[in-house]
């Protein structure tokens, strides 16, 4: 089950792949095919095809992934569960055989000090992707559709009602501390001991930038860093954004026209998303960036950070990042920042006192991280067991695993 759940997609794919190349002469499978209003390889793909990589390959990919991923479903939700259930019944057999001086059946405590090594707690709610690129790239929208099977096979092959009741409880449950528990207890950790949720990798790339661009003063550190945009250009790009996502970089430069700084600024920003010449985009965070006069806000810098932390090439047509995600880190830059001058106080910005807050940083994430995780470890293996057993004693009035058939 467990192999199939984690590998399963995976393992199909790369068949499917194996296949497409033999059968169909595909050669390349090296692109995203993830889209939002930022970027959008598909839409890349469609308008400049290339001899390896064009619709035929695209469709094939976005199969490949969907009936892989329907596949795996489908064999843990209907195959697998028959499976268990045969050798569930196939061990009661034996087990009656071997205690024929005995008619009574297991307690609680007794089936799980004798099973609680095969016993599995959990599974993960259908989260409803229907996106190829995330079934591809995300392994855990792999779990979720995946788990869709796990669920559904276990109820339907449940052997009685009580099973049926039980199973659910304890699938649904865990789906909170699978994927949930552990990021909340961090955020909830960070802002209580005002820690900033920074990505490791991101914030390697800022504290190198903070060290060559050290400023004593606390003010004058912050305006460098970070930057400030003037009220009236705030207003104009609010206006420039009005019920859009994003805007045409040649509506921006009509906006600011004369202002040749910043166009080549917007220019460098807008190519680190793809686009066929004249259909250019930026989005409000990036055009802040352009207004800003800030280091952080610097295009290769972010090109650079973001390059790092997603391991992609921001400026690849072929690859796709989401913007939220990219919009997240980029938050995450100028909070690290905001709490080392928060932290100075009316102190002088060393590199000693940038170099102890973010090793401060980093501990805590480490120290929070692990709490998350061991919150999770023990609603899985400990609390929802215990209370799943509970809820069959309370429905039956009986003390023992409901194994038979009704």
């Amino acid at each position: 089950s467990a192999i199939v759940w984690i590998y399963g997609v995976n393992i199909l794919r790369n068949i499917g792949n194996f296949f497409g190349e033999k059968l169909l002469g595909i050669k390349d499978f090296k692109f995203d095919i993830g889209f939002d209003e930022l970027r959008n390889p598909t839409k890349y793909i469609l308008e400049n095809p290339t001899k390896l990589v064009n619709k035929k390959t695209l469709g094939f990919k976005a199969g490949n992934i969907l009936a892989s991923t329907a596949i795996a479903t489908y064999f843990i939700g209907a195959i697998l569960p028959k499976i268990n259930n045969a050798i569930l019944r196939n061990t009661l057999k034996k087990q009656q055989k071997e205690e024929k001086s005995t008619l009574k059946a297991p307690t609680f405590k007794e089936f799980q000090k004798n099973t609680s090594k095969n016993v599995y707690f959990g599974s993960l709610l259908d989260f409803g992707v229907n996106a190829s690129h995330l079934l591809e790239n995300n392994s855990a929208a792999r779990l979720f559709i995946t788990d869709t099977g796990v669920i559904a096979g276990r109820y339907h092959n449940a052997p009685n009602k009580y099973r049926k009741i039980e199973g659910l409880f304890r699938d649904i449950a865990s789906i909170y501390f699978y994927l949930l528990s552990t990021s909340h207890v961090v955020l909830g950790l960070n802002k209580l001991f005002s820690n900033t949720n920074i990505d490791p990798k991101a914030q390697e790339k800022t504290l190198e930038l903070l060290l060559n661009n050290l400023e004593k003063n606390p003010d004058k550190f912050k305006k460098n860093i970070i930057g400030e945009i003037k009220k009236e250009d705030l207003a104009k790009i609010d206006e420039l954004f009005k019920g859009k996502k994003t805007i045409k970089f040649a509506d921006f430069c009509k906006a600011f026209e004369g202002c040749d700084d910043l166009i080549e600024k917007a220019r460098k920003m807008s190519s680190m998303q793809f686009a066929s010449v004249g259909k250019e985009v930026l989005s409000y965070q990036q055009v802040k960036d352009v207004l800003s006069n800030g280091k952080t806000s610097d295009p290769e810098f972010l090109k650079e950070t973001f390059k790092y932390v997603t391991g992609k090439e921001i400026d690849n047509p072929y690859c796709f990042v989401s913007s939220k995600n990219l919009d997240k880190i980029r938050r995450s830059i100028d909070d690290f920042v905001e709490e080392i001058i928060k932290r100075a106080k009316d102190k002088e910005i060393s590199k000693e006192l940038i170099e102890s807050i973010s090793k401060n940083n980093i501990r805590k994430s480490f120290a929070f991280n692990c709490i998350g995780t061991g919150i999770s470890i023990y609603a899985l293996g400990f609390l929802i067991p215990k209370v799943q057993y509970a809820i069959t004693k309370k429905m039956t009035n009986e003390n023992k695993f409901h194994t038979e058939e009704s």
